[in-house]
């Protein structure tokens, strides 16, 4: 019996067929993935009202805010004058302290 086209395609057809379906399978798969991981119209809608809201509340804290460097400062003056607070304390603590020379307690 000599190899012919017909007896050929009786042996070859089942594991094209399989490797066929193998990869059928595999881009179904793939498609289907795709599609559950697409946003759809309603999504992008939400996410952009999330982004015009996230900019306005931006924009009003950039409108209220104090910036850094204007807290820096005030807090460098706060500083200033807290130093100065106890250096003058001290000062009125040892004026105090030199008027007071005797401190008599006396029993009745």
């Amino acid at each position: 019996m000599e190899p012919s086209l017909s007896s050929f395609m009786e042996y070859i057809w089942t594991p094209v067929l399989a490797l066929f379906w193998y990869f059928i399978n595999r881009l179904q798969g793939k498609i289907d993935e795709i599609e559950k991981n697409r946003a759809t119209n309603s999504n992008l809608g939400r996410i952009s009202d999330y982004a015009r809201e996230l900019e306005k509340r931006i924009e009003v804290l950039s409108n209220t805010a104090l910036s850094r460097v204007e807290i820096q400062r005030a807090n460098e003056k706060l500083h200033e004058r807290l130093n100065e607070v106890v250096t003058e304390i001290g000062r009125l603590e040892r004026n105090k302290a030199d008027r007071i020379k005797l401190v008599s307690v006396q029993k009745e």
